[in-house]
């Protein structure tokens, strides 16, 4: 939610005097919070106030809390809409705020795009994201294309948020909602103010998906022109989800926000925790690389009794469009990252006695390297592959790029250790059957700690409980930790199958950060390890 107040605040002084380059100051005067940034807040607040009232289940947001959102996302944009008069509303909008009896009015504006940005990041999924999306558009913005904006907006920042690639991302976006034909360079010229949807939000994505940072996308998308704080928002919103936000930047946007603003802000924060981790935009590919082999276009690889250990399609060819991708964003990274001077990154090698481009860099023990070693490493790899041809996909399928990037995971998060509190695992093969479903659900908590397994999700009550201690509890957390879902990709989906078996993974922590694991007929690389810690016969 943060990057679209970003782009919302520097936006601002642009809206009706464009600049159509990536050079200027991201705060000075004449930014303020415009209603993006209010109304982004309202939608934040309804989230959270019917979380209170009906919280979302294991299985995500159901019809119920969708209907308590509708009328609670109407009472705090009103609320909260009021005392902001002067922060920009349309004609239209100004009116609903303002209005006895509020209802829809048909309206396709990008201003339903522009504060949909809690749906993403409150989602479990890019579907539950459309659906949250379409709830608390459909208050005013009740035209097929104003819900369209939203919930590709929506879709975008949950994708990012869940580990997507760009290369995903664009192509979810191309086949649900636009076609993505064109390239920011190429209509800067000729792009005018328009305060529509579908002549705002696949330009906002674009910004997006052809940025290199979370602060390169929001200058594409000032730099675009047009309806600047709008477009900003949306493409910050994504830019957020995919690239975290700079603390400098964050300090100085959150003291534009007054008091009642930040307390939102603070709230949303603890219902929804920002993930922090540095080297999230490299970390997403430890799931989507490893010691597979290549069939066609996807990953396969299998146990020795012929059990699937790994299979997803991938939107690319092999290895060359992942390497690429990967090559691509890591260049991006460590110019956005000057700070681990990875142009010496052969000084950096031989200091850690290693030599670039041999052996050595793949017994390298990476348990003992710190971050800045590791990257050197990665990007040791990268110059190799430019004086000898297939040298980083050598670099790939022998697993070094999957340890190193586990390292940099690792690192990530010793530096917030997270205590577990929660894991709930479906399995089913049957998806329009609810009795085919079995729950196992461990809930850790500081006094006590359970496991019960349930058959069905309406009303099922269940037929296994278990009670631990709170020694045992720890024991079991510390065998789950070893499983490291944090490694995994967020979906693994056989679209060549339509029949088989179906499982969500969700696994939650002390802070209220959540991770959610969904696949239909495709599993992750150590799925056997999983199945084990549930008891679960894997032909059961």
């Amino acid at each position: 939610m943060l990057g679209a107040i970003i782009g919302d605040i520097v936006g601002s002084r642009f809206e009706f005097n464009n600049h159509r380059s990536k050079e200027f100051d991201l705060f000075a005067d004449g930014c303020f919070a415009t209603d993006d940034s209010i109304m982004t807040f309202a939608v934040a607040k309804a989230i959270m106030e019917a979380a209170k009232i009906k919280g979302p289940s294991i299985r995500g947001y159901d019809r119920d809390y969708r209907a308590l959102l509708y009328g609670l996302t109407v009472r705090y944009m009103q609320e909260i809409g009021r005392k902001y008069p002067n922060c920009g509303f349309g004609g239209m909008f100004r009116k609903w705020v303002f209005s006895d009896n509020p209802e829809p009015y048909n309206s396709f504006g990008n201003g339903a795009a522009m504060r949909v940005s809690p749906a993403g990041f409150a989602a479990k999924s890019e579907w539950d994201a459309e659906d949250l999306a379409e709830t608390v558009t459909s208050v005013t913005h009740d035209h097929d294309e104003g819900i369209k904006g939203a919930k590709a907006t929506a879709a975008a920042i949950c994708m990012a948020r869940r580990g997507s690639l760009k290369c995903e991302i664009r192509e979810h976006i191309i086949r649900d909602y636009y076609p993505l034909d064109f390239k920011i360079d190429d209509i800067r010229a000729t792009y005018r103010f328009n305060e529509t949807c579908q002549e705002t939000v696949p330009q906002a994505i674009e910004c997006f998906l052809e940025s290199a940072s979370f602060e390169d996308a929001i200058r594409t998308a000032i730099s675009l022109g047009g309806d600047s704080d709008t477009i900003g928002a949306i493409t910050g919103a994504i830019a957020e989800a995919y690239y975290g936000v700079p603390e400098g930047i964050k300090e100085k946007a959150l003291a534009y926000l007054d008091e009642e603003l930040r307390a939102i802000y603070d709230e949303w924060t603890a219902f929804a925790p920002i993930n922090d981790e540095r080297f999230r935009v490299l970390t997403k590919y430890i799931g989507k690389i490893g010691i597979a082999e290549i069939f066609g276009d996807r990953l396969i690889d299998f146990e020795n009794d012929g059990t699937p250990k790994y299979s997803i399609p991938m939107p690319y060819v092999g290895y060359g469009g992942l390497m690429s991708s990967f090559e691509d964003e890591f260049n991006n990274f460590s110019e956005a990252h000057p700070e681990y001077e990875l142009t010496r990154y052969v000084e950096i090698l031989e200091r850690n006695g290693l030599k670039c481009g041999t052996s050595e860099m793949r017994s390298a023990d990476v348990q003992k390297l710190d971050e800045q070693s590791v990257l050197a490493l990665v990007m040791g790899a990268i110059h190799t592959e430019r004086s000898r041809d297939g040298a980083l996909l050598a670099f790939f399928k022998d697993g070094s790029m999957s340890r190193w990037l586990k390292r940099l995971k690792d690192l990530d998060w010793q530096r917030k250790p997270l205590r577990l509190s929660e894991i709930a695992f479906h399995t089913f093969c049957s998806p329009g059957n609810p009795n085919n479903i079995v729950i196992y659900h461990f809930t850790l908590g500081k006094n006590e700690a359970a496991f019960t397994q349930t058959r069905g999700i309406a009303n099922g009550k269940p037929f296994y409980v278990q009670a631990f201690s709170l020694e045992e509890a720890t024991r079991y957390a510390e065998c789950f930790g070893k499983i490291h879902t944090e490694y995994w990709n967020s979906d693994y989906d056989d679209t060549y199958m339509c029949d088989g078996r179906q499982w969500e993974l969700t696994v939650r922590y002390s802070d209220g950060s959540t991770l959610d694991y969904f696949g239909s007929n495709a599993y992750p690389e150590n799925w056997n390890e999983l199945l084990g810690f549930f008891g679960i016969d894997y032909y059961s």
